[in-house]
């Protein structure tokens, strides 16, 4: 979760290289129609953030976000990391979450209705937070407000904690409810991918990742080739987030809403 990335993700959404096997879509029917040859030997792994869901300001939406980047290039340039993360993880909790898409809840029913494995895979923070006791519990059960579940159709039902990979503000990467959460900067989602596979002895025929920063997608692929495992992979660049109706807004408004959440990163470990 680079912030910076992040947020020009998909400023730069457009623009990504020549990998075999990474193609971008737009909207979520074409998400779900590499699914069609899926079988049980076939994982589906979901980003969250930009791709499933977005938060509720207008603000921290896409739309505005490309709009104002400069705006938002500037407030944040001078952030160390961690505050970095904090702030992302601010804008993500400071508001009610919305569908990306409003179809997604019912594709990955069809899919668990299939047998189609499914998981999560997020950059999102692990333990408490201010104002949130447990980050991941927060993140599932916002999820399943807006009717999106992995917990059933998840190849791996216990709960893992990766106390061997780095740890960040003294949390660790975790695997909970069907969903894989990196913890912040310090694991790529690839490594923790890898992990979770050798943690449960999972290995599938095939992955299909869906992410809206590509950055990640060429992670995992090369973590996938690294194992040696003949895993094929298939990544989409998902650039739907930049379509969602969102409310425009000033660039006075969206620079004070910017600075308040810095303001607050900077007080907040």
């Amino acid at each position: 979760m680079k912030f910076l990335g992040t947020l020009i993700i998909t400023m730069s959404t457009l623009i990504f290289t020549s990998h075999a096997q990474i193609t971008q879509v737009s909207t979520m029917e074409e998400v779900f129609s590499y699914f069609t040859e899926a079988d049980s030997n076939t994982l589906g792994v979901f980003d969250i953030d930009m791709v499933l869901v977005q938060t509720e300001d207008p603000a921290f939406q896409m739309a505005n976000m490309m709009l104002h980047r400069q705006v938002a290039k500037k407030v944040m340039q001078e952030l160390p990391s961690k505050k970095k993360e904090i702030s992302l993880t601010l804008m993500t909790t400071k508001s009610e979450s919305v569908l990306v898409d409003a179809k997604t809840p019912k594709y990955l029913e069809q899919l668990s209705e299939s047998k189609i494995p499914t998981i999560a895979l997020t950059a999102n923070l692990t333990g408490s937070f201010p104002g949130i006791a447990n980050l991941e519990s927060w993140k599932v059960d916002r999820l399943s407000r807006l009717g999106i579940d992995f917990s059933t159709s998840a190849p791996y039902k216990k709960q893992i904690v990766f106390s061997h990979l780095p740890s960040f503000r003294g949390n660790y990467s975790l695997y909970v409810n069907g969903i894989l959460f990196a913890n912040g900067p310090k694991v790529s989602k690839g490594d923790v991918l890898v992990a979770f596979f050798e943690k449960t002895g999972f290995y599938p025929s095939k992955v299909i990742f869906i992410d809206d920063r590509e950055e990640n997608l060429i992670s995992v692929e090369e973590a996938l080739e690294k194992l040696g495992k003949s895993i094929q992979f298939q990544g989409l660049l998902y650039t739907g987030a930049k379509d969602y109706p969102s409310t425009i807004i000033s660039e006075e408004l969206f620079r004070s809403k910017w600075h308040e959440i810095v303001l607050e990163a900077q007080m907040t470990e």
